[in-house]
């Protein structure tokens, strides 16, 4: 049992003594105990929640043809929050919090020639909601009412074991528990520890080592396989939690895990080893703050979206949560779309030639130009036209059917310009089968494109 008392400067026997006082005081209890934690709405906590990593990334498999360098990294992330329950479920558990962030921060290094790097969260989208959607057996989602975050910010707040599931870690309501037994800890739990989007397996479990008048000391271990975005994935966990049984909280988390995961369509593999950290307190009167917004009973989908700002500084859109980065630079950006576990749709916004300003781009000529570069792949054309636009700017949009080898494949295809003459080409490409399923999330995320006053 950890000892909160400073000892330096005693000696041995002093130390024995007080250790053997220590134990006087906090008597070790040996009849089963209930360990539960019941939250009500308006409830305010404190949390601080770290993760500390390293390891490599594994961009793909090596062959004898392409041999691959793992690339090494060091990750630092701590989150700063006050959080205040907004809604609980049938057994007390927090199922929608508020969370006001006073500091969100991740710091990325490694060796040369990786330069270090360090990830905040904007002061602006710092007020967050943070559901535990669709009840226990759900995913955690942050959602952003002050506007759209971007993916390094949603990737800093999604941090792994979300306090939200902290109490989850606790026996079933009303179980009670004496020092040796064992509980399974529930899947949605294991989901917010791997981060995996699909489970395949879940063997961790809670062991009661110690409880006394104050605190309950468990023990965690086990291991997690699934996958996410599509990167088959497996870690085994170890690690800790306390129970303060004066507050009636899980205090403080700490969860160990050594993870090796699989290269997937949008994600390099990796191999890492991270040490997770929760602390939990009550939140003192001056956290108070501002009053909490009012939340509708399901989650607007504006609350949801992605901000993605081209690496170029020439504009910035709006995309919703399946879309995934793949590459990027000042030519060319690939976006992938993933639904379970699988690319529906890619999207490639490519940087056009820079115009006269003012001047018309020729329809006729964009789509001949792209006929031609689809060549025997072209089959025909389903529609073309001119889309909505803000005023001064210049919106085309095609939509074309043919084959890539034997699929059956739809492009919709995009030329955007604006009154500088700026240009970007934008190429959705999908099987002619997800075309019902797409709808018209190419229109929507086309249409939130707004040009930024950056170079021409």
């Amino acid at each position: 049992m950890r000892s909160r008392h400073r000892l330096g400067g005693l000696s041995v026997a002093a130390l024995m003594l007080g250790t053997a006082w220590s134990f006087g005081a906090r008597a070790a209890e040996e009849g089963p105990v209930a360990l539960v934690e019941r939250l009500e709405v308006g409830d305010r906590l404190r949390v601080l929640a770290t993760l500390d990593a390293e390891g490599r990334y594994r961009p793909g498999e090596a062959t004898e043809d392409t041999p691959v360098t793992p690339i090494e990294l060091t990750v630092s992330t701590r989150i700063e929050s006050r959080d205040q329950v907004l809604a609980v479920d049938a057994e007390g558990l927090p199922a929608r919090l508020w969370r006001q962030v006073g500091r969100a921060s991740v710091e990325i290094g490694g060796p040369e020639p990786i330069r270090p790097q360090t990830i905040t969260l904007r002061p602006e989208v710092s007020s967050l909601v943070v559901d535990r959607a669709g009840g226990p057996g759900g995913r955690v989602v942050a959602a952003s009412p002050q506007g759209p975050l971007t993916r390094a910010e949603l990737d800093l707040v999604h941090m792994p074991a979300d306090p939200i599931g902290v109490p989850a870690l606790l026996p079933e309501a009303g179980a009670e528990v004496a020092p040796g037994d064992r509980w399974p800890v529930p899947d949605a739990v294991a989901r917010s520890i791997s981060g995996y989007d699909v489970l395949a397996s879940n063997t961790v479990e809670a062991t009661l080592r110690s409880v006394d008048d104050e605190s309950a000391e468990v023990e965690l271990a086990g291991a997690i396989a699934g996958a996410v975005l599509g990167g088959q994935g497996e870690m085994t966990i170890t690690g800790s939690f306390r129970f303060d049984r004066r507050a009636g909280r899980v205090s403080l988390v700490t969860i160990e895990r050594d993870e090796r995961r699989e290269p997937g369509p949008v994600e390099a593999g990796l191999e890492f080893r991270s040490t997770i950290s929760i602390e939990r307190g009550e939140a003192a009167d001056e956290d108070a703050g501002a009053s909490p917004p009012t939340v509708p009973e399901a989650i607007p989908d504006d609350w949801l979206l992605l901000r993605y700002a081209s690496p170029d500084g020439r504009y910035t859109l709006q995309h919703d949560r399946a879309w995934h980065l793949f590459s990027e630079d000042d030519q060319q950006v690939v976006l992938r779309r993933v639904e379970a576990g699988t690319v529906v749709v890619q999207a490639n916004l490519v940087a056009g030639p820079t115009v006269e300003p003012g001047a018309q781009p020729k329809a006729e000529r964009f789509r001949d130009d792209v006929k031609k570069a689809l060549g025997d792949r072209f089959d025909r054309m389903i529609d073309a036209g001119a889309v909505t636009a803000p005023e001064g700017e210049f919106r085309y949009r095609l939509a074309l059917a043919g084959r890539q080898g034997e699929e059956p494949i739809v492009w919709y295809y995009y030329l955007v310009s604006d009154a500088k003459g700026r240009q970007v080409v934008a190429i959705f490409t999908l099987r002619a089968s997800q075309v019902d399923r797409f709808g018209r999330r190419d229109q929507r995320m086309i249409g939130s494109l707004r040009w930024l006053p950056g170079r021409p």
